[in-house]
């Protein structure tokens, strides 16, 4: 995959990183000066006025009329993790966002390697990130910011507030947002480094950062630059004792040896037995229902000798080749011949970890230019690589091979049982796991940068001040598939005469036979897409005292700003045949497509004092704003709030209020290009609900509609044969590759959120319990018009009446069964499609609270130098209500887990999750220890259906971390993570499937960080 383009993009990303290097030395020149500058006489202190995530105007305090909560840098270190999207999936308000568990996937979407914050289980999209109050460039169309891409090494904070903020931030607020905020005052140099490893000896990760900063022209001027250098080892499932080998239940039933299935053209049972009885010398197969052909979806593999054997849906005879754990033998219950056995696939190569090498830089420069007018400039960069195995190619399901009846290397003994068939020159389908020729791989790297300038000042008229800047980013995303096979050769190869195509001259593929490297290079096909977005952003704000009430100053916020985001997607033509298919099987078919968005706002925010200095009312104050935003692609919107904080007495404030917030569909969301992936449809059972309802296992047939299943089943394409009876005929996979794309008629989102809470502080005057605070906020999201993709595994549920009321007539017509298509072989196949909608309604409600008490040990009458901490927060899920569509049923997913209302949004909503840490520190030394606790959950499927796979039990975690500080500022943290080496709960019939993004999938893992300040 060497191309000339692949070139040309190597040299365009070396001289970006000169331009970053060269930028760097340019802001470091000044930092020389900075020991001068410290030298020169103090300046008097003045209270700085802090603009408070959630609002536009500066104020004297820092009190938020939203629920929020902030992680500190002490936090993100002692998750011991490269990247800060465990230290967010591990509070409770965040549920699943992908990240290093997004691994081993072959589908070739816009998302690769990234890592997502979302907020309440509503998807990245909804959650809003910011870096020090400003918009960051989004990695992904449809508007989630990667958070590989943030620069850990100057953050000193990470604020997270819940619910809308529409008014403050404009479009994505829904959810809540999650502000990074840059450390301030840098000042010499910080080198750190970082180390860590698991206990199974993989997933080793490395880091070495460099942060340096100061002073220069005599205080006027203010710099810094950070470097940072990390990489990620992948760590592998077979290694962990939660990821068995072997599982009891079918699968897939593509296997290194190879198999033949006859759907709709099967031989006779007569030229079958003259192989497997006469010439073998087993026992003649004969047809419980009386038939006179080898169906019922029954299979013929091939021995490496030229003979054949029978498995898949029938008994398993003659099989001379040897099983492992990447291909074996289960048991898949009856067939019309007997007792049948699955040839299952296994893939026991893949990742839990995935791998990572990053670079980022930033820097950052504030000039004073006169006492009144500061400029400055922003600049950050970050460039990764992330490499996923992905289990070799599969021929099955929608990518089944036609072979031709008379290819060069059929065995002499398949083509007496083909020429029996009703039409005995037709092509008959091939499964197939090509193990020989090596797994796949995808590689995703990415090239993300922002650079950002501006001027701020005082307008001199009372405390008035303003800022003007612009914004302009981009993101180049390079997504590689390695190791595939191209179809189109194959098909070519497998059609010679000779059976062979120039160097390749033996390609026998019927049996676990090797495959020569010469016939390995021709068959296969690496490709490439390639996505880039660019955001522009130019914004200006005024914000000051308006006038003076009796309550005190009445203070606001006015402002208008400009946004645009583009992205073009390009795709490998090997994905993107002119015929509309794919040419690489097993990887997903891709159009190109691009397309943009913008957006021109006015906004106001208005801060008033109400009452002051009453009985029960110290300070009153109302927050209100207004934002009014024009889109190109939507019209107009208007967004909306009205909070309160109430300082009731000194111990304490009530706060809350309510928040009108729109997310306009993004430009992806809008313009997405038509793609397949792979989504699970779940395991067929008798007491479930999940599966295929056309599977002869499945709770659809063993109910009293069984013929309507079945007509509907025969409805949809497939033959008759195979669907079977109750005993034995078609299984079903639970993987589907439907379509999905962009809507450019999508209309907004809108988001209603209520909240209050209050904020307590200890009454008490005792040393031991002065040091007492709490918060309790009670928070309500409802968003309706929602985006989504209506899932496949819910269109199968639908259409089958599963809710009993959605299809109970069974017709093909419905509106969820026409969204489906079957292969005459019974599987759901292309146009089968995931089509993106303004769907119904969320509705989310919970309760946080976060308690924290320190007391020195003085206090307790120890006499040693210390204190304690104790800090705990607490989420309760109340509701998690869902409505599909439009006037459809709401159903309550809280307590629950499985169900996801988009890829990252998350399947796992505990009614309780908490973080509890106890943690002593001195001047030299600190140790905490931190419990992770997530509640029990019954299987999503419950909500819809009395038959549902078992739920899990609680789960309790447990994490310790110690810190030294030596002379000479050099500073030490180590810890271990998930210290008893706990198992992650499997929620599905389906053994070791686990929530990655929630659970702890890699067990125990140690970490240690040494820092040097100059």
């Amino acid at each position: 995959m060497d191309s000339l383009n692949q070139r040309h993009w190597r040299i365009d990303r070396l001289r970006t990183a000169l331009y970053i290097a060269a930028g760097s030395s340019a802001l470091a020149l000044p930092l020389g000066q900075a020991a001068m500058a410290q030298e020169a006489p103090a300046e008097e202190n003045v209270a700085e006025e802090i603009v408070v995530t959630g609002s536009l105007i500066a104020r004297p305090d820092y009190k938020a009329n939203s629920p929020i909560v902030s992680v500190g840098e002490e936090q993100i270190e002692a998750t011991g993790q490269l990247t800060v999207e465990r230290a967010l999936s591990q509070m409770p308000q965040f549920a699943g966002g992908l990240g290093q568990s997004n691994t081993s996937t072959t589908s070739t979407g816009l998302s690769g390697g990234q890592a997502y914050a979302t907020l309440r289980g509503l998807g990245s999209k909804r959650t809003l990130i910011l870096l020090d109050g400003k918009r960051m460039q989004p990695s992904n169309p449809d508007g989630s910011v990667d958070l590989n891409t943030i620069p850990e090494a100057v953050i000193g904070n990470i604020e997270v507030i819940t619910g809308g903020a529409s008014t403050a931030y404009g479009s994505d607020a829904t959810a809540g947002v999650v502000n990074f905020r840059l450390k301030s005052n840098i000042t010499g140099l910080n080198i750190k480094s970082q180390t860590g490893i698991s206990n199974y000896g993989d997933g080793r990760n490395y880091r070495i950062s460099a942060v340096g900063g100061g002073n220069f022209d005599d205080g006027r001027g203010r710099a810094f630059v950070a470097l940072d250098y990390s990489k990620r080892d992948r760590a592998k499932r077979r290694k962990r004792p939660w990821y068995p080998d072997r599982t009891e239940e079918t699968g897939n039933a593509a296997n290194p040896y190879g198999s033949a299935l006859f759907t709709g053209n099967e031989p006779t049972l007569a030229a079958v037995n003259s192989v497997f009885a006469e010439k073998y010398g087993y026992t003649p197969f004969v047809a419980s229902n009386g038939s006179l052909y080898y169906s019922g979806g029954a299979q013929i593999g091939f021995n490496n000798d030229g003979t054949l054997y029978t498995a898949n849906n029938a008994p398993v005879v003659n099989f001379k080749g040897v099983e492992t754990d990447d291909a074996y033998f289960v048991s898949s219950g009856n067939s019309i011949f007997g007792p049948a056995e699955q040839f299952k696939f296994g893939f026991t190569g893949g990742d839990i970890q995935s791998e990572m090498e990053r670079y980022s830089a930033m820097g950052r420069v504030d000039y004073d230019l006169t006492d009144d007018i500061s400029a400055f400039a922003q600049f950050n960069y970050t460039t990764y690589s992330q490499y996923s195995i992905v289990n070799t190619t599969l021929s099955n399901n929608v990518y089944l091979q036609n072979i031709p009846y008379d290819s060069y290397f059929i065995p002499a003994d398949l083509r007496t049982i083909l020429a029996s068939r009703p039409d005995p020159t037709a092509d008959f389908q091939f499964y197939k796991a090509w193990n020989a020729i090596g797994n796949r791989g995808q590689t995703y790297d990415y090239d993300v940068w922002q650079f950002m300038a501006g001027l701020n000042g005082k307008m001199g008229i009372g405390d008035l001040t303003w800022e003007l800047y612009g914004s302009r980013s981009s993101s180049n995303f390079r997504n590689g598939q390695t190791g595939g096979l191209s179809l189109s050769r194959m098909e070519a190869l497998l059609a010679s005469p000779t059976g062979g195509l120039g160097d390749c001259t033996d390609f026998n593929i019927f049996g676990n036979l090797p495959i020569s490297d010469a016939c390995a290079d021709y068959v296969k096909r690496d490709t490439l897409n390639t996505t880039r977005m660019e955001q522009d952003i130019v914004s200006a704000t005024m914000q000051g005292g308006l006038f003076k009430l009796p309550a005190g100053d009445v203070r606001f916020a006015l402002g208008a700003s400009y946004r645009r985001n583009a992205f073009t997607f390009k795709a490998d033509d090997g994905l993107n045949q002119p015929d509309g298919t794919s040419d690489v099987i097993g990887f997903s078919v891709l159009r190109s497509s691009g397309g943009s968005v913008n957006v021109k706002e006015l906004f106001a925010e208005m801060l008033v004092p109400v009452l002051h200095d009453l009985p029960l009312v110290q300070q009153f104050n109302l927050d209100l704003g207004y934002r009014y935003s024009d889109y190109n692609s939507i019209g107009g919107a208007h967004t909306y709030k009205a909070d309160f904080d109430w300082q009731v007495v000194d111990q304490v404030r009530l706060r809350g209020g309510y928040n009108r917030s729109i997310r306009a569909p993004s430009v992806g969301e809008l313009y997405a290009p038509v793609s397949t992936g792979s989504s699970s449809i779940g395991q067929a059972s008798p007491t479930v609900l999940a599966g295929d309802p056309c599977d002869y296992r499945s709770s659809y047939r063993a109910g009293p509609n069984e013929a309507q299943v079945k007509a509907l089943c025969l409805a949809q394409g497939m033959n008759e044969s195979t669907y079977g009876d109750s005993t034995s005929g078609f299984i079903g996979t639970s993987q589907i590759f439907p379509l999905t794309g962009g809507n450019p008629d999508l209309d907004e989102e809108t988001a209603d959120t209520w909240s209050f809470g209050a904020v307590f502080t200890s009454p008490f005057t005792s040393p031991i319990l002065s040091g007492m605070s709490m918060s309790v906020d009670w928070y309500n999201i409802k968003i309706s018009d929602a985006i989504g993709v209506l899932g496949v595994s819910q269109s199968v549920q639908y259409c089958f009446n599963a809710d009993g009321t959605s299809n109970p007539t069974y017709d093909n017509n419905n509106y969820y069964c026409q969204l489906l298509s079957r292969a005459p072989e019974g599987t759901l196949e292309p146009p089968t499609s995931q089509p993106l909608l303004n769907l119904g309604t969320f509705e989310v409600q919970g309760i946080d609270v976060q308690f924290d008490w320190r007391l020195g040990l003085q206090d307790l009458g120890i006499g040693a130098p210390g204190s304690l901490r104790l800090r705990t927060v607490v989420s309760y899920l109340d509701k998690f209500k869902v409505q599909t569509l439009p006037g459809g049923p709401t159903y309550d997913y809280a307590g629950t887990i499985g169900f996801t209302i988009e890829t990252d949004a998350g399947i796992s909503h505990p009614k309780w999750k908490a973080n509890t840490t106890l943690g002593y520190s001195d001047d030299q030394f600190d140790a905490s220890l931190t419990w992770r606790f997530i509640d029990k959950m019954d299987h999503s499927n419950s909500v819809t259906s009395a038959s549902a796979p078992k739920g899990i039990a609680a789960y309790h975690a447990f994490d310790f971390n110690l810190g030294f500080q030596f002379e000479g500022d050099v500073s030490m943290r180590m810890g271990v993570t998930n210290i008893f080496n706990k198992a992650p709960p499997s929620y599905s019939n389906t053994p070791a499937t686990y929530d990655a993004s929630t659970y702890d999938v890699l067990g125990r893992n140690f970490f240690m960080s040494i820092s040097k300040q100059f």
